[in-house]
């Protein structure tokens, strides 16, 4: 075999291996992607001392220039092997059993796991435990609760008979929405509230009216929608609207309100 051929076939190899190595999984323990001293994964950029110990760049500013682990005062160093290790490595995000199906840097799977919208939002019922992600939980509402579900377009009302307890709305980009009716003595009191993973402020806004043209009666009201995952189940300090005992229909348990929903997203 000629030299140039031989360099060709060896070069083919290199590359073949490294398609594979692109291509493969590995098993490893990530806390050696830490850093050691505050152990937070590292991200570039990364330091090392002249022997290899390696510190994050937030450590590495609060360390005088002397190595945390051998004590060596050569100071530190860019470790670009490292930085392209912790780029390269890709992880599952914690609620890849809840559907999830990204594959994150190690280092920002915690950036991540703090907006993923598959994490759980819990069932508000007493007495039962199941959590899910919001799609789990439309199921489990209709199939376990048997809550009765209606979907909407946003900024469309739609006319609805909420009975007391709740009632799912699901919105044309699958947000979940629970309107809550309670009985009191001056009528029926319904809250609105936007089941949702991360409990941040809702950007939804959601406009509710009952009438009665027989009676002369109309209300319309527009207020921010509360944003909950349930935890702590139903959300206590929502915006309540006030349908008058006048208009209810049905008696004890039975009782229902038919009322007009617009949802409104940002």
């Amino acid at each position: 075999m000629g030299a140039q051929e031989q360099e060709e076939g060896e070069c083919g190899t290199a590359e073949k291996r490294r398609k594979v190595a692109t291509a493969t999984d590995v098993s490893m323990e990530l806390d050696i992607l830490d850093c050691p001293v505050c152990f937070n994964p590292l991200r570039p950029p990364v330091f090392q001392c002249a022997v290899g110990h390696v510190v994050c760049s937030s450590c590495r500013a609060k360390i005088p220039d002397k190595c945390h682990c051998c004590s060596l005062t050569t100071g530190y160093n860019r470790c670009y092997m490292i930085e392209h290790v912790v780029e390269s490595i890709k992880v599952p995000c914690f609620y890849s059993n809840l559907g999830c199906t990204e594959k994150i840097t190690y280092y920002e799977k915690e950036d991540h796991e703090n907006v993923c919208p598959h994490a759980p939002c819990f069932c508000p019922e007493t007495g039962c435990t199941f959590s899910g992600s919001t799609g789990m939980l439309l199921s489990h509402f209709s199939a376990v609760h048997k809550w009765h579900t209606a979907r909407l377009t946003y900024n469309k009302a739609i006319r609805i008979r909420v009975a007391l307890g709740s009632t799912v709305i699901q919105g044309e980009d699958g947000h979940l929405f629970l309107v809550n009716m309670v009985q009191e003595p001056l009528g029926g009191v319904i809250s609105v509230f936007c089941v949702q993973p991360h409990s941040t402020e809702s950007n939804f806004k959601c406009r509710l009216a009952a009438a009665c043209s027989g009676m002369g009666y109309s209300q319309v009201t527009q207020f921010q929608a509360r944003s909950t995952n349930l935890f702590d189940g139903r959300p206590n300090d929502c915006f309540l609207f006030v349908v008058p005992k006048m208009l209810l229909k049905g008696t004890g348990t039975n009782v229902t309100a038919m009322v007009s929903v617009t949802l409104i997203p940002p």
